[in-house]
């Protein structure tokens, strides 16, 4: 888990300085890592599933996003509840 977070990290980083382009294979590759080692249903994947949407709706790829918001917003009313801040907020 520690890699995949500074996989992710690296891939925050590169948003941050607009190499959009650089940073999803990196998401990608830590949300390939937090399914197979946490879970679908882990806070961790779920934030990771939901922070690709966020990319790619950033990037203009709102067909992509969607499937992803809507994904971690099921996952997170089912492991967190409908009220949880980070339910309200997906």
């Amino acid at each position: 888990p520690d890699t995949l977070t500074s996989i992710n990290n690296l891939g925050l980083l590169l948003k941050k300085k607009g190499d959009l382009d650089g940073a999803e294979p990196l998401y990608r590759e830590a949300l390939v890592g937090k399914r197979e080692t946490l879970g679908d249903r882990h806070p961790d994947t779920l934030t990771s599933i939901n922070n690709l949407g966020l990319l790619l709706k950033k990037k203009g790829d709102l067909d992509g996003a969607e499937p992803l918001y809507r994904e971690a917003l099921v996952g997170k009313r089912e492991t967190l509840g409908d009220r949880h801040p980070d339910t309200l907020t997906s």
